[in-house]
């Protein structure tokens, strides 16, 4: 079938108003979703969706008091509002970018040293915003630029989601893509910890999603493997060179060098229990990698409540507060805390945003020798 010209051109401007409502409807409520694998106590059927969250930090434009008044100025103080709205919104997308350019980076690896114990403070290990890092940003601030194709994510996404869930979704269309480390801050973490990977040892990645956050640093190991539930995300696992490994069972099977729980903790139902076995499951030297956002605020999709069956005993008013409760919850867990650092949480953004972050905090653990009762 052919369609006229005018045709086409009333199909694009339908689209295009489309989105750009979308998009002033929600400017204010920014969020992204983020796939963990479930756990089988938690409902192996479903998957963690990474809701609607405050704490996804945005370039705070929305938030200033200030911002409302000058985005209202129309031809005051020099400043001038589009009156439509596909102009309006390439705007404000325009202010929300160059605020971000004008982010200090540095912020977001910074710690309070005043608020840490002396072994928190050793422990810790500085990073900064290294190539693969700016790299991600880059790429993420290009494609938010992709008017098209941004409006093909939003009008399969409305399509789609009557069928699949938004972990599917995002898996077959490639987007929502997230980074906590690259292969260099990696590599500093585990030779801090003086667990550097050599050719003999194993990872496994729980809760793996699309593999884009481990793939960065998984080849410091010589075997990879993964869980999740997603189809899509399964897919895209294996075209990685990852193993998949089953859901309910991966910690039984077998023993690793890597267990990596990456921002997963707060996703699940029952996290004191996915601690258990990622202890069970790591080999003699072996190492657990576990990123958490911080403050902590849990959200579980598969709860009637969205509440967890257990919650982590971390309390505190601020980062520093919160980590030290961790750590000291996590040595009764039995780990003993071997390095630890600051790091965004970064997920690639929209046609509003080119790219969100949270306040991640990243541990490199080893397991308490078990004490022997004679």
């Amino acid at each position: 079938m052919f369609y006229s010209y005018r045709s086409i051109v009333y199909l694009a401007f339908y689209c295009s108003t489309f989105f750009i409502k979308a998009i002033t409807i929600q400017k204010t409520d920014f969020f992204v979703y983020h796939h963990k694998e479930n756990h089988p106590s938690c409902g192996y059927d479903k998957q963690f969706i990474l809701p609607k969250r405050s704490c996804w930090k945005s370039s705070s434009l929305e938030d200033s008091s200030d911002t409302g008044k000058l985005a209202n100025m129309a031809g005051t103080n020099g400043f001038y509002r589009p009156r439509s709205a596909l102009a309006r919104a390439f705007y404000e997308k325009q202010r929300n970018d160059r605020h971000l350019q004008e982010l200090d980076q540095n912020e977001w690896y910074r710690v309070d040293s005043t608020r840490l114990s002396p072994e928190l403070r050793q422990k810790f290990v500085q990073l900064h915003s290294d190539e693969e890092t700016k790299e991600f940003l880059s790429t993420s601030i290009d494609k938010s630029s992709w008017v098209w194709t941004q409006i093909w994510y939003l009008l399969a996404k409305a399509v789609l989601k009557h069928f699949w869930s938004i972990t599917d979704i995002n898996g077959w269309l490639g987007r929502g893509s997230m980074f906590v480390l690259s292969e260099a801050q990696a590599r500093l973490l585990l030779h801090s910890a003086k667990t550097a990977g050599n050719a003999a040892e194993t990872l496994v990645d729980v809760g793996a999603g699309d593999g884009e956050v481990s793939r960065r640093f998984a080849n410091l190991y010589s075997i990879k493997y993964a869980t999740e539930i997603s189809g899509s995300m399964r897919k895209a696992l294996s075209n990685k060179g990852y193993t998949l490994l089953d859901t309910e069972e991966w910690w039984r099977e077998q023993q690793f060098d890597c267990v990596c729980m990456l921002n997963l903790l707060d996703r699940c139902s029952k996290p004191k229990t996915m601690l258990k076995q990622a202890r069970a499951a790591l080999a003699p030297g072996g190492v657990l990698m576990l990123a958490l956002v911080l403050p902590y605020k849990p959200y579980v999709e598969v709860t009637p409540d969205h509440k967890p069956e257990e919650r982590l005993p971390i309390q505190g008013e601020n980062f520093e507060e919160q980590l030290s409760s961790f750590v000291e919850f996590m040595g009764e867990c039995g780990f003993q805390l071997s390095s630890w650092t600051r790091t965004p949480y970064l997920c690639e953004g929209d046609f509003a945003q080119a790219y969100y972050w949270l306040d991640d905090s990243v541990y490199v653990f080893t397991p308490k020798p078990i004490e022997s009762h004679t």
